[in-house]
This record gives C-alpha cells, sequence and structure tokens, in this order.
C-alpha cells in the first residue's frame, strides 16, 4: 500500500527486483494462489473457494449468462458520489426504488404497494484496480460498510 508520503517506482533497476523479476517470469506466474485468511469469496463474507483472478483474466473469459466467483486483490482508486443515494422503499425485506405517486405516497412496484414514506438508500459504486486494470463496480450493504468504516 502507498500513502501521500510514500514513492512508487514501476520496474526499480535494482539486484532485488531483477531477482523478484526472475523468479515471477521463470516460475512464479505459475503458480498456484493460496488464501491465507479464512474469508474468500463473495466480498470476502461467502463460504464458496474461489479462484483468483486479474480483472484481465476475466474479461478474457468472456462470461455469459451464468455468474462466476473469484477473488483479487484490488484497490479503491474511485467512489462515485454521483446518484449514490436513492429513495427505497420502507419494507425491511425490500430495497427497491419507490416513485413518487402524489405528494404524500410513494409506491414500490416489487411490494405493489403504497407508502406514506420511503428510506434513503446507498449504492455505493468503486472504481477497483488491479495490476492488470480498473473495473466499476457496486458494493453490496456488507461491503459497503467495510469500505466506508
Amino acid at each position: 500500500s502507498v500513502s501521500f508520503n510514500s514513492t512508487l517506482q514501476v520496474n526499480p533497476d535494482n539486484e532485488v527486483s531483477h531477482e523478484l523479476k526472475g523468479w515471477y517470469e521463470s516460475s512464479g506466474k505459475n503458480e498456484t494462489v493460496r488464501q491465507m485468511s479464512s474469508s474468500q469469496g463473495m466480498g470476502g463474507g461467502g463460504s464458496i473457494e474461489t479462484a483468483h483472478k486479474t480483472f484481465v483474466e476475466v474479461k478474457e473469459a468472456k462470461l455469459q449468462d451464468k455468474p462466476e466467483y473469484f477473488s483479487n486483490n484490488a484497490a479503491i482508486v474511485f467512489v462515485k458520489k454521483d446518484n449514490c443515494m436513492y429513495q427505497a422503499c420502507p419494507s425491511s425485506d425490500c430495497n427497491k426504488k419507490v416513485m413518487q405517486e402524489s405528494a404524500t405516497e410513494y409506491r414500490c412496484e416489487k411490494c405493489d404497494k403504497l407508502y406514506p414514506n420511503y428510506k434513503y438508500r446507498l449504492m455505493l459504486t468503486v472504481k477497483l484496480s488491479d495490476f492488470t486494470g480498473n473495473e466499476w463496480v457496486t458494493c453490496s450493504r456488507k461491503q459497503q460498510r467495510s469500505c466506508l468504516v
């Protein structure tokens, strides 16, 4: 990790860097990545064993209709602040956006009900970056808490 007072050098010209790059090129890139923590997959809280993939590897796989879970080491490089809050259904088991029907009523299409109020919900969209590229993702509620706390 790099902070404001740090310096990041790309491909530094020193013995340790050459040794590390040599190892990676000869055998390191073919080694299996082993998880060191107990939380794996599905946003760090799931129980599915997942393979480690870069963003480029996921794009090259050209996934079709079914979701695929994978692990990735990425950093948040940007947090989108536009349209990050929305008016949601006040029901405890629904998070759908509500539409204003009148000055005092809001309709939830999923619940097919009118409500006198709504609750604001956060929709955190972030840009993640790994060493191969960037991806925009929308965080689940659990992931939002871990990012913002």
